[in-house]
């Protein structure tokens, strides 16, 4: 009890590991060389006075055995307090990983909450020209969204989709978009994307990327776009002609990129890996990351 009160006190103003083996040497060398002084003046008095030998060796190993269950005590002293200072390391980290995992996933339900008005601004925007040219179009548009908003709302608070379900959202995503432009886009989507049912991506990555290449290129029926959906290794690639509006036309948009930007900070909370743009004179494209749940790409 007395050397768990020493260690404590001396040890108690930033305790470290380094600290406690420092004292555990200094008390084990303290203690040895007091054995060596005592031994010798020991000697000194028996050859001074004459003791018996038996007495001596009676005194001397008495103190030897003081002295090892001092040294045994300290290091179980620093060993206790060494297990605590671990424990209470292991707590707080416990602790701060909580709590940053509750600040991710603050976060992620942010970001995911961005993509239901991001979503519906686009649409609505888009419904209030078909109203004005085609009424009737504008009925098939109005149910073709509700379908489409219908998933949105059921895979919204998703962390991943599976990529056969992307693939078939996304098919009628630029149906949706064929009825708005009619003759304006050229859509392409290769057959055999999805190798498993294990592969997933995260919600909204394809359509995310076919609204933005929508959105930010010119296109006409004289002049279609082209926009080809494929895979390349563990990607799935969404890529489009580009053919930027010129900065002063009227049909250009001032984006706040919220869309891109949300899909690359999804990425970033919830795998190892992000989204790669690849860019040239005409050329733009993302390759999507293609998240393998079997090998637990997902972090947790």
């Amino acid at each position: 009890m007395a050397c768990d009160y020493v260690a404590k006190r001396i040890l108690d103003k930033g305790i470290t590991n380094v600290r406690i083996y420092i004292f555990c040497l200094i008390s084990l060398a303290f203690n040895t060389v007091c054995s060596a002084f005592l031994s010798y003046g020991i000697c000194d008095i028996q050859e001074m006075n004459g003791l018996q030998n038996s007495a001596v060796e009676l005194f001397y190993i008495q103190l030897v055995m003081f002295i090892l269950i001092s040294n045994v005590s300290m290091v179980r002293s620093c060993g206790i307090i060494l297990k605590q200072k671990n424990d209470e390391n292991l707590e707080m980290a416990q602790q701060l990983k909580g709590e940053s995992e509750k600040a991710m996933k603050a976060q992620l339900n942010m970001l995911k909450l961005q993509l239901d008005p991001h979503f519906m601004f686009n649409s609505l925007g888009t419904l209030s020209g078909i109203i004005e040219e085609d009424p009737r179009k504008a009925s098939e548009f109005t149910v073709r969204l509700a379908h489409i908003y219908k998933y949105i709302v059921a895979h919204i608070s998703d962390d991943t989709v599976s990529l056969n379900e992307s693939l078939r959202f996304i098919r009628d995503y630029c149906h949706h978009i064929e009825m708005r432009y009619t003759g304006n886009f050229v859509f392409t989507i290769d057959a055999g994307i999805c190798h498993s049912d294990d592969e997933k991506i995260l919600p909204l990555s394809l359509q995310l990327l076919v609204e933005n290449a929508v959105k930010h290129n010119q296109h006409s029926e004289e002049h279609p776009l082209a926009i080809h959906i494929y895979r390349d290794g563990d990607y799935v690639c969404v890529a489009n002609a580009f053919v930027p509006y010129p900065e002063e036309s009227p049909s250009a948009f001032s984006s706040s990129g919220i869309g891109i930007k949300n899909l690359f900070d999804r990425y970033k909370l919830l795998t190892a890996f992000v989204p790669i743009v690849l860019q040239s004179e005409k050329t733009y494209m993302v390759k999507v990351p293609i998240i393998m749940m079997r090998q637990h790409q997902v972090l947790p």
